[in-house]
C-alpha cells in the first residue's frame, strides 16, 4: 500500500497518471467528433445518433462518470504537478521536449488552453447536453422541430457563437498537441529519434481534430446564409 501511495506521490508517477488520462481524453474526443460530423449527413443521422446514446441509459451514466472522473483526476494531476514546477523552477511551467532550445507554443500556452477548455465543457453541456432538444431552440425556418439537429443548427447561425466555439476547438488543438507530446515524453519517445516524428504527428492530428470540429460552424453558417 505504501509503494501503491508513493507512486502517485512521484513526480512520475502523476505523469504517467496524467498521461493516461489525457490519452483516455482523446479517445473520447475523437469518438465524440466522429457522432458531431453526422451533423453534415442531415437531421435524421444525427438525431438517430442521439437517441442511440439516449437508449443506452440508465447504463450511460456510468460511462458519463467514469469520463467526469478521468477529467477531473487529469485536471488535479496537472495541477499538482504546475505547482510542483512553479515552486522548482519559479515562473517555469511542466513542459515537454522543447523545440530549437524553446517550449513550443502549445507547451507555453497550456494554462490558458486548459482554462478555456474548461470554460468550454461547462458552456457546451449548457448549450446542448442539458438544453430543451424539442423547444422553441429546435425550430428551424419551416417551423418545424428538428430536436437535438435543430437546436445546434440554430446555436451555429450566431456568428458570435459560432466564433467562440471556434475558438476553444483551437485551444482544444494546441492542449492536444502538447498532450500527444507529453504522453511520449513521459513513457520515454522522447530520443531524437523520435521527437521529431512526434511532433510531426501530434501537430497534424490536433489540427485535423480543430478543423473538423470547426468545419461544423463554419458549415452552418454558410448553409444558413445560402437558405435565408
Amino acid at each position: 500500500m505504501s509503494t501503491f501511495f508513493t507512486y502517485f506521490k512521484s513526480s512520475i508517477g502523476r505523469k504517467q497518471v496524467v498521461a493516461t488520462t489525457g490519452l483516455l481524453l482523446i479517445l473520447f474526443i475523437i469518438g465524440h467528433l466522429a457522432g458531431n460530423l453526422l451533423l453534415f449527413l442531415g437531421p435524421e443521422a444525427f438525431n438517430a445518433y442521439a437517441k442511440k446514446i439516449e437508449h443506452l441509459r440508465p447504463g450511460f451514466y456510468f460511462v458519463e462518470a467514469g469520463l467526469c472522473g478521468v477529467f477531473l483526476i487529469h485536471i488535479l494531476f496537472t495541477a499538482t504537478l504546475v505547482l510542483d514546477n512553479i515552486k522548482a523552477r519559479g515562473d517555469k511551467r511542466y513542459a515537454v521536449a522543447k523545440a530549437v532550445g524553446e517550449r513550443a507554443l502549445a507547451t507555453k500556452l497550456m494554462p490558458y488552453t486548459g482554462l478555456i477548455l474548461f470554460s468550454f465543457i461547462i458552456w457546451h453541456l449548457l448549450d446542448f447536453t442539458f438544453s430543451d432538444k424539442h423547444g422553441d431552440l429546435s425550430i428551424l425556418s419551416d417551423g418545424k422541430s428538428y430536436g437535438l439537429y435543430g437546436v445546434v443548427y440554430n446555436a451555429f447561425t450566431n456568428p458570435i457563437h459560432s466564433g467562440l466555439y471556434i475558438l476553444a476547438m483551437m485551444a482544444l488543438g494546441f492542449h492536444l498537441s502538447h498532450g500527444v507530446q507529453s504522453f511520449a515524453q513521459t513513457y520515454g519517445f522522447n530520443s531524437p529519434q523520435y521527437t521529431p516524428l512526434v511532433r510531426r504527428i501530434s501537430n497534424g492530428f490536433a489540427f485535423v481534430i480543430t478543423s473538423a470540429f470547426s468545419a461544423i460552424p463554419v458549415y452552418v453558417l454558410i448553409h444558413s446564409s445560402t437558405i435565408n
